[in-house]
């Protein structure tokens, strides 16, 4: 026989049925196990039988009256009883729906690839190790002169420059640990961070006129989100001290967690 349009395929079963005329009692164990009185079409000797008069579980067909070897016709109307998978290469994105996602606002092809998530660039940490020394009311360059790490070689322990040659936002910490000759001198401390020689972000704590009163120590921190625009751009660490007698001076606690540079490149889209 021939036929219009393709050959339907013949992996596929067509709609199955059962047959009881040996039974009693209201139960019927059905050949195949279904979730719903949709799924099959019910007569009991040849009266199609509403939904309502019977129910299902699994594979138990509850009926609404009680047979005596009736004939009892069971089509399973929603069942899918064999499926075709087809052969690989086989389907291709102009069959599907949906020939393709968006991810951060670009398409991607179905059985591409594209990259999710990133990597923070650029991460770097440098600390002071040399109890550096700091004058009265002067802006000092901070000697971050130790890496604890620097992923990308972007700073320069030499002239403490951060200097990330990628444009992009960039996070930037300075932690600065000041301790004064004598407890009783202290008055404030600054702490700044700058871009090309020019601050981006400063932290001041003033304490009372007469000092720290019996203590001499203090730590002072900076954060901020600084965007570059250039692959010349760097950062440095400054600070500044201030003395009751207006001559003494202060340093710095060296050490990995006591004074300290850090920074990285944001991951955006």
């Amino acid at each position: 026989m021939g036929y219009i349009g393709s050959k339907p395929a013949t992996n596929f079963e067509t709609v199955r049925k059962q047959v009881s005329t040996t039974n009693s009692g209201t139960t019927i164990t059905l050949d195949y196990s279904v979730s719903s009185v949709q799924d099959i079409l019910v007569t009991v000797n040849a009266v199609v039988q509403s939904y309502d008069n019977y129910s299902v579980s699994g594979t138990t067909l509850t009926l609404g009256g009680t047979l005596n070897n009736d004939r009892v016709e069971i089509l399973f109307v929603g069942r899918t009883f064999q499926t075709v998978t087809p052969a690989v290469g086989t389907v291709t994105n102009d069959m599907l729906v949906n020939s393709s996602i968006t991810l951060n606002g670009s398409a991607v092809s179905l059985g591409g690839s594209a990259t999710v998530g990133g990597t923070n660039d650029n991460l770097f940490r440098a600390y002071n190790n040399g109890s550096q020394l700091m004058s009265h009311d002067t802006d000092t360059l901070l000697q971050m002169n130790t890496e604890s790490f620097d992923v990308d070689a972007k700073f320069d322990t030499a002239t403490y420059k951060y200097t990330p040659a990628s444009v992009g936002y960039y996070y930037l910490n300075a932690t600065v640990f000041y301790n004064f000759n004598d407890s009783n001198l202290g008055r404030r401390i600054q702490v700044w961070i700058t871009k090309n020689g020019s601050k981006i972000a400063q932290n001041y704590q003033r304490f009372i006129d007469s000092g720290f009163d019996g203590l001499n120590e203090n730590s002072l921190s900076i954060s901020t989100v600084d965007y570059s625009s250039s692959a010349s751009d760097y950062y440095q660490v400054y600070g500044m001290c201030n003395n009751a007698n207006g001559s003494d001076t202060a340093y710095l606690i060296q050490g990995e967690n006591q004074s300290y540079f850090t920074g990285y490149k944001l991951i955006t889209w």
